[in-house]
């Protein structure tokens, strides 16, 4: 088996775990989001007057949340 072949071969093994991890990440994360938009939806009587400034805090929330748990 050649470099290259050996190469492809852990490549494709390292996307398949990886990849599913990441895929997992990913529903985690759309969950959070989905829950803190929702959040403030709801608490809002006009939520389309929601600040650009409330949208980037729900993101500090978000990602600060997700870095408390790494």
């Amino acid at each position: 088996m050649t470099e290259e072949e050996k190469m492809r071969w852990f490549l494709l093994r390292a996307s398949t775990v990886v990849g599913d991890r990441v895929q997992h990440f990913d529903d985690i994360l759309e969950e959070k989001f989905f829950k803190a938009l929702e959040s403030l939806f709801f608490e809002k009587d006009n939520p389309l007057e929601t600040k650009d400034e409330e949208f980037e805090n729900v993101f500090r929330f978000v990602t600060e949340a997700l870095n408390r748990g790494a």
